[in-house]
C-alpha cells in the first residue's frame, strides 16, 4: 500500500513536471518566465528508457492542450479588458459631446448686443455688470469681446472671481487638455 502511495506521487509530480514544463513555468519563482522558443510538436527530450521521459511523451498532447487553454482564457481577459476600454472611451465621447452642445448654446445665448454693449462700457462698470450676472452669461460675454477689453474687465474684477471666469474660459476655450485618454 505504501508502494502504491509513493508511484502515485512519483506519477503526480511527474505530470505537473511535465505541465510546468510545457507552459514555461517553474514552480516556486514568482517572476514571470522567461519567453523561450516554442518546442516542436512531437519532440520530446527524454532520457533513453526513462520512465520520466516515456511519460512526458506520453502527455505530450495533453500538455499542450493545456497550454492553448490557458492562452485561451488569457485571450478572453484581454478583450474583456478591451471591451471595458471601448465603453469608458464611449462615455467620453458622449460627454465630450455633451459639453460642446452645452458650450454652443451658451455663447447662442449671448446676444451680440448685450457684447457690444459692455465692449462700449469702461472697464470697471462692465466688471460690475458682469459680477452681477451667472458665471455662465460672463463667461459667454468675455469669449466674444476682444481678448484687450475682456481683459481689462477681468482686471477690475475681485480677483476670485476672475480666476474662477477665467478657469471657465479656459475650459471652453481648450477641452482637450482635461481629457485623460
Amino acid at each position: 500500500m505504501v508502494l502504491k502511495r509513493t508511484k502515485r506521487r512519483t506519477v503526480s509530480v511527474l505530470t505537473l513536471t511535465c505541465v510546468f514544463a510545457a507552459l514555461g513555468v517553474v514552480p516556486g519563482t514568482a517572476q514571470a518566465p522567461k519567453p523561450k522558443p516554442e518546442p516542436e510538436t512531437g519532440k520530446v527530450e527524454q532520457l533513453p528508457g526513462s520512465d520520466a521521459g516515456f511519460y512526458c511523451k506520453n502527455i505530450a498532447d495533453k500538455a499542450t492542450d493545456a497550454r492553448i487553454a490557458w492562452q485561451t482564457w488569457q485571450l478572453v481577459g484581454l478583450e474583456a479588458k478591451l471591451r471595458e476600454r471601448a465603453v469608458e472611451l464611449e462615455r467620453k465621447e458622449a460627454e465630450y459631446k455633451a459639453w460642446v452642445k452645452r458650450r454652443e448654446k451658451l455663447l447662442e445665448n449671448v446676444e451680440g448686443q448685450v457684447v457690444s454693449i459692455i465692449a462700449r462700457m469702461r472697464p470697471e462698470m462692465a466688471a460690475a455688470q458682469l459680477s452681477t450676472s451667472d458665471e455662465q452669461t460672463a463667461t459667454g460675454v468675455l469669449l466674444k469681446l476682444k481678448p484687450r477689453i475682456a481683459s481689462e474687465i477681468l482686471d477690475e474684477m475681485e480677483p476670485a472671481q476672475a480666476a474662477r471666469l477665467t478657469q471657465l474660459m479656459v475650459g471652453f476655450s481648450d477641452p482637450l487638455k482635461e481629457r485623460s485618454f
